[in-house]
């Protein structure tokens, strides 16, 4: 049986992302106006269903008491928000400083598209190596796992090498593959240690390896010495205490992609890497999607939620709701010229409801930024699903300052936000990461007494 076979879903086929790959975008001109201040990191906490998030924060005071040795593991799934790491990882530094360094955590297999820049540690690719991305779903269908992508040798020798910053030192790795009839084996070294792992199996199934390495290392190597490899994922963590955050993020995705990955993949890998907190970061091509059935979506996160628990039963789920983003008329080129000095505001109920023709009259009131249409329903049919499943659900949109607060974020003298009114700078994303640490950590000493 092929490994694309494994446990496919039938979904409905995602439309065009409106997220570009974040390497090379540029930030727009902006209006000359004067900016409102970006939100304060101190601001009212907006997470809902703190309730749901209790496994975690017991996992957390169990590692701050003693009871616990392994570290406490996070895990974000998402588009490219999650794939940037600007928010990952302020989230992730803010909690080790409080809670210990557990590693880096799950990646996704090599350098997985043009300027990947993941904190704390360097991903290097040899030449070899085959990519695969889950997302256009339509293109690639099943036959993926937690990271959304699969890398394949094509030469003996190829080799993938990651090298930790001090903060990020590990004394464990994992890896996880695909075993399949004529595959090659997999070569581990870190140090002094190495580990060949065979692959060689009658049909394809995914295969998850924990190694433990016999003191912390800072540099991993996997290659591929004879025959094929398939690489899902792989990861690298501390045996004992801290916390670890991984982000593994497709650029374009949509909810609709994940629940098409395959079960026994997502099964294999969620029993291995055993994370305490699965965090889903999904809403923001959907969006910008010109069809939307609220209902049908708010089904879909359900069954999503309902699935994770199921494989991963003693992890909490956090949804995060996706952030306020901007479009113009779409006749309009965002090019920075002529969507220059144009205002924001949401759509009117009456826009709403009349969006199609007034796109197609090329309506002079729709010459402005606003939210997508689709983009509150989706925000709401995650809170409903997230209530009704018993996960928390976090108001990213306002908690950053709600409707229009991207126009605000980019303009001269903020610069959180870049220029397509949709994806968070640096300092934006830190900001973020600030905001949902507080918001963690206000629920986790308030139900938990601090610690």
């Amino acid at each position: 049986m092929s490994i694309r076979s494994m446990g496919r879903r039938s979904v409905p086929a995602p439309k065009r992302s409106v997220l570009a790959p974040l390497a090379g975008l540029m930030l727009a001109a902006a209006s000359p106006a004067l900016a409102e201040p970006p939100p304060r990191a101190e601001g009212p906490s907006m997470a809902g269903g703190a309730a749901g998030l209790g496994p975690f924060f017991d996992a957390l005071r169990e590692l701050k008491t003693g009871r616990r040795q392994a570290p406490v593991q996070i895990l974000q799934i998402g588009d490219s928000h999650t794939a940037a790491d600007h928010i990952a990882s302020g989230v992730r530094a803010r909690l080790q400083a409080r809670f210990g360094e557990g590693g880096r955590g799950v990646l996704p297999p090599g350098v997985p598209f043009k300027g990947y820049s993941p904190r704390q540690i360097d991903v290097a690719q040899s030449d070899g190596w085959t990519l695969e991305p889950s997302f256009p779903l339509a293109a690639n269908g099943a036959g993926f796992g937690l990271s959304g992508w699969r890398l394949t040798s094509t030469r003996a020798g190829a080799s993938v090498t990651m090298s930790a910053d001090p903060e990020a030192l590990f004394d464990k790795a994992v890896v996880c593959a695909v075993a399949q009839p004529n595959a090659g084996p997999l070569t581990i070294r870190a140090g002094d240690s190495r580990t060949e792992v065979s692959l060689g199996a009658e049909s394809a199934q995914p295969v998850c390896r924990s190694i433990p390495l016999g003191g912390l290392k800072n540099k991993l190597e996997l290659s591929a010495p004879s025959g094929p490899v398939t690489l899902l994922s792989f990861g690298a963590w501390r045996s004992e205490g801290g916390v670890s955050l991984s982000n593994l993020g497709v650029i374009g995705s949509q909810l609709y992609d994940f629940a098409a990955r395959d079960d026994r993949i997502l099964k294999a890998e969620l029993s291995t890497y055993a994370p305490d907190l699965i965090i889903l970061a999904f809403g923001t091509n959907e969006g910008f999607r010109p069809q939307f059935d609220p209902a049908s979506y708010e089904a879909l996160v359900k069954a999503q939620i309902r699935r994770l628990k199921r494989m991963a039963p003693g992890a909490a789920i956090l949804l995060l709701g996706p952030p306020d983003a901007n479009m113009v008329r779409p006749d309009i080129p965002e090019d920075g010229v002529h969507d220059l000095n144009l205002n924001c505001g949401p759509l009117t109920p009456d826009e709403t409801a009349n969006y199609a023709q007034l796109v197609e009259a090329k309506s002079p009131a729709l010459a402005r930024w606003y939210p997508p249409p689709a983009l509150a329903p989706v925000r709401e049919a995650q809170r409903r699903a997230a209530a009704a499943e018993g996960a928390a659900f976090w108001d990213w949109s306002q908690r950053m300052g709600g409707a229009c607060a991207a126009h605000r974020l980019s303009r001269p003298g903020v610069g959180l936000v870049r220029g397509d009114h949709v994806h968070f700078t640096g300092d934006g994303g830190d900001m973020i990461a600030a905001m949902l640490t507080k918001d963690l950590l206000d629920a986790y000493d308030a139900k938990r007494g601090g610690g």
